[in-house]
C-alpha cells in the first residue's frame, strides 16, 4: 500500500526543509519514497511553476482567477500522471456490492505498514488558503477547481507548519539582509534566490489571512491535519512530525 503525506505552510515556516528531511529519513529506512512539489515535478508543472513564482514577462501580472486555474492544470497534470499510478491499486474494490461492518462511529484500525509514501511539497490545501483565503476568490469556486483538478485524490496525512506571517517574513527577510540563520531558512532562501519571489512580496495582510485559512482547513478536518508550531527549533519540529507519523503508519 501507499500513503500520501503532504506539507503545508506560509512563508518561512520551514515547510521545504521539513519535507526534505522526513524524506532523507525515510530513504535512510530502506522505505521507498516518492517527493514531488506542488507545482513541480511533471514537465508542465515545472514550467507553470517557473510562471507562478517569477510572474509574467514585461509589467503585465495574471487575475486572480487565471492564477487558480494555472496551479490547478499543473495539479491535475501530477493527479494523472504520478499521484493515480502510484495509488490506484491501493483504492478498496467494492464492485460487487459488500458492504462494510463498521459503524459510522467505530474507530478506524490503524493501516497496514505502507510500501511506498509520498510525500508532496504543497497540495491542494495551499490552493484554498492562498487562492481562496488570501486573494479572496470564492471558496465554493476554489473547492470546485480543486475537486475537478484532484480527481478525490487526498492526502492521508497533512503537516502544517503553523507560524505567524511576521515572523516567516522576517525569517527571509534576515537572511537576505546577510544575517547568519539555521539551516531551515537557508534551504528555503536559496530556492528562493532561484525561482522569484513573487508571493513573498504580497503585503502582510495577504499572509495574515493565508494563515487563517490553513487554521480554518486544519479545524474542519482534525483527523487529516497534524498541526506543528514552527517557531520551535527545527530538530524539535522533525521529531514531532516523525513521533506522528510512527504513530499513524508504524
Amino acid at each position: 500500500m501507499a500513503a500520501f503525506i503532504s506539507f503545508e505552510g506560509g512563508e518561512g515556516s520551514g515547510k521545504s526543509t521539513q519535507a526534505s528531511v522526513l524524506t532523507d529519513r525515510l530513504m535512510a529506512l530502506g522505505i521507498d519514497v516518492e517527493f514531488v512539489h506542488e507545482p513541480g515535478t511533471t514537465e508542465l508543472g515545472w514550467q507553470v511553476r517557473d510562471i507562478l513564482k517569477r510572474g509574467l514577462h514585461g509589467d503585465g501580472d495574471m487575475s486572480d482567477h487565471a492564477e487558480l486555474l494555472l496551479f490547478s492544470a499543473a495539479r491535475a497534470e501530477l493527479v494523472l500522471k504520478v499521484l493515480q499510478p502510484l495509488l490506484s491499486s491501493e483504492k478498496p474494490d467494492m464492485s460487487h456490492g459488500e458492504q462494510s461492518d463498521a459503524q459510522p462511529d467505530t474507530p478506524i484500525a490503524r493501516p497496514s505498514i505502507p510500501d511506498t509514501i509520498i510525500i508532496a511539497d504543497r497540495y491542494v490545501d495551499s490552493t484554498t488558503a492562498y487562492q481562496g483565503y488570501g486573494r479572496g476568490i470564492p471558496l465554493a469556486q476554489v473547492e470546485a477547481v480543486n475537486a475537478l483538478a484532484t480527481q478525490g485524490i487526498m492526502p492521508n496525512l497533512t503537516f502544517l507548519l503553523d507560524l505567524p506571517p511576521v515572523s516567516g517574513l522576517t525569517r527571509i527577510g534576515n537572511l537576505q539582509l546577510g544575517f547568519r540563520l539555521n539551516d531551515s531558512v537557508l534551504h528555503e532562501s536559496a530556492t528562493r534566490a532561484q525561482e522569484g519571489a513573487r508571493f513573498e512580496e504580497e503585503p502582510l495582510e495577504f499572509h495574515e489571512r493565508v494563515r487563517q485559512g490553513y487554521r480554518e482547513l486544519a479545524a474542519r478536518e482534525p483527523g487529516r491535519f497534524c498541526v506543528i508550531d514552527a517557531a520551535q527549533p527545527q530538530e524539535r519540529v522533525s521529531e514531532i512530525i516523525w513521533a506522528e507519523l510512527c504513530r499513524r503508519f508504524f
